[in-house]
């Protein structure tokens, strides 16, 4: 058990926060091994919150499982000596610094690749470096504003940013994705290369759909709140549930398709037949022009249910549906947890915490989670293991503050 199929492939990590963190967290959980470069003493920016300066967040936890720590001086000679060691042994490099961080730092993958000429070295920024923002400073939030994410999101008069790192995880994802086609690349043609993903490209690639109703009707798509933004249609929302609490909603959807017979399966699973003989709902579009009467009788339905329950009673009918699951919801159900959605580990800061886990199932991928890493304490691991330092080498380099 453990192997995966990145067995054998290590990865030099210089990520943080999210994105880069995401991509190394899923080659590690693919069975590749990822050292991770930390700062000594301090560690990762987002291991630490001001809080609580002595206890790893849950938000590290998340993103760096099944990885190990190793701690170096990036801003010192023998700590950039000790990590070009490494770049010589190592299959990938990932790093989302900041713009021209690692080029400062003498790590860029033109003095890596003279290193290992078969080094697969990828980067995460927000915009692309080819471009004109090259050097703007770039979140999550503003790759997605840029993408043309949030400007097909909320309502009419109001534009509304995702809830989730759409931007973050997404490109870690995307990044993870290049980086296993590199290697498959190098295996087959003996080249190495550089991987370049921008979180703002990434979102314009993950807008495609927009660009149907913009080629449609000349102009960008519509935000719509919770309806369809192709086209009007009804029903298509979000409705209240009981106990009325602030996530107790459930999305219903009834395709526009033609021969579709989801409306009139909804009709009959809330007790309502008598509105298919009713003119004002004879098309998905005069069921909009008369979405308020529509929506109030499915409303007053709903509330009568909790947010499962209608979805329950509604997907068995054949209709579209879903409950609005917070993270509460899901960490809680014990069917995440049984089919390995959410998994729980013990830390050493928070006890046992359930954490969502590896959404592809694949079955020669025999994963076992492993917690996220103490600072620095695969140090002797890597250096030793790896590299063969002597215990006299690792002394000096301690008190050098190298590592």
């Amino acid at each position: 058990m453990g192997i995966g199929p990145l067995t054998g492939v290590k990865v030099l990590d210089f990520t943080q926060f999210e994105a880069g963190t995401v991509c190394t967290e899923t080659l590690a959980w693919l069975g590749a091994e990822v050292w991770k470069v930390e700062r000594p003493v301090l560690g990762e920016l987002g291991r630490y919150s001001v809080a609580n300066p002595n206890k790893d967040t849950v938000g590290f936890v998340i993103m760096n499982m099944n990885k190990k720590s190793i701690t170096c001086n990036l801003k010192s000679a023998e700590g950039i000596a000790l990590i070009k060691r490494l770049v010589a042994k190592a299959d990938v490099m990932v790093e989302n610094m900041g713009p021209g961080s690692m080029d400062r730092l003498g790590l860029s993958y033109e003095e890596c690749k003279k290193l290992n000429d078969k080094i697969i070295y990828a980067s995460i920024k927000g915009f692309a470096p080819d471009g004109p923002y090259a050097e703007y400073p770039a979140f999550d939030p503003i790759a997605t504003h840029t993408g043309g994410l949030v400007a097909a999101t909320g309502l009419p008069n109001q534009p509304i940013k995702a809830g989730v790192s759409v931007a973050d995880s997404g490109s870690g994802i995307t990044c993870a994705m290049s980086i296993i086609a590199a290697l498959y690349q190098r295996n087959t043609q003996g080249i190495g290369q550089r991987i370049d993903v921008a979180m703002q490209d990434f979102i314009i690639g993950l807008s495609r759909s927009g660009w149907e109703p913009y080629y449609d009707t000349g102009k960008p798509p519509r935000r719509v709140g919770n309806g369809m933004p192709l086209e009007d249609v009804a029903p298509s929302d979000t409705y209240p549930c009981k106990p009325f609490g602030v996530n107790d909603y459930v999305h219903i959807y009834c395709s526009r398709a033609p021969g579709s017979k989801q409306f009139a399966n909804l009709c009959h699973a809330i007790g309502r037949p008598d509105l298919l003989d009713d003119p004002r709902m004879a098309t998905p579009r005069s069921r909009y022009e008369h979405r308020d009467y529509l929506n109030a009788i499915i409303s007053e339905w709903t509330g009568k249910h909790t947010k499962q329950e209608a979805m329950d009673i509604l997907a068995k009918a054949d209709v579209p549906a879903g409950a609005l699951l917070d993270v509460g919801d899901i960490t809680n159900d014990p069917q995440y947890l049984k089919r390995g959605m959410i998994v729980e580990i013990e830390h050493k800061d928070h006890g046992k915490l359930k954490l969502p886990g590896f959404a592809p199932r694949m079955s020669e991928n025999h994963l076992e989670y492993k917690v996220s890493p103490g600072l620095g304490e695969s140090n002797r691991e890597v250096y030793q293991g790896v590299l063969g330092l002597t215990d006299e080498e690792m002394e000096n380099l301690k008190k050098a503050k190298a590592i």
